[in-house]
């Protein structure tokens, strides 16, 4: 019987395996313990999303030949900017590592450097804290601990050099 449940085992699906774990254990969890594993799970769902479109973001620009001209990022900028090939997104290249953002990120991360016209170092500031309760992912990726980060300053002057923010 015993080498029957190991034989069944092999063939399940892990997925459905862990499904299975985890329905058994949910009855034993209170109220605000499912609030939390509903924004973990929202929390991981979004990271997924995000791998998966910096992954497509990849294979486009390995698959895609290098643009030359005006509209090419600079070789030697520590972050270049771009848009996503269906318009869409944009990839943020910091040279070490490739970050694609959507469209309202994008504008966030403008506003964010752009507040008040003010110096790189405070637009760094800004764009620090919107990562920290937007996009933490990005911040871990880079290895980036705080506001002073040179990958902040680089992309501060990048954005304000890239997009214009129009007044009211």
């Amino acid at each position: 019987m015993g080498r029957k449940k190991a034989v069944e085992d092999e063939t399940v699906d892990p997925r459905e395996k862990y499904l299975r774990e985890l329905r058994s254990l949910i009855k034993d969890i209170d109220a605000d313990g499912l609030l939390f594993l509903i924004s973990q799970a929202n929390t991981l769902i979004y990271n997924q999303r995000i791998d998966e479109l910096n992954r497509e973001a990849e294979k486009i620009s390995v698959s895609q030949p290098k643009k030359t001209g005006s509209s090419a990022p600079k070789k030697n900028a520590p972050v270049s900017i771009e848009k996503g090939a269906f318009g869409k997104s944009y990839i943020i290249d910091f040279q070490i590592q490739r970050k694609t953002f959507g469209e309202d990120e994008m504008l966030r991360l403008v506003q964010a450097a752009s507040a008040g016209y003010d110096d790189a170092d405070k637009g760094a500031a800004r764009i620090f804290r919107w990562l920290q309760r937007n996009r933490d992912d990005v911040l871990l990726d880079l290895g980036i601990h705080t506001s002073r980060s040179p990958h902040l300053f680089d992309l501060s002057t990048a954005l304000k050099a890239t997009f214009r923010v129009r007044k009211s």
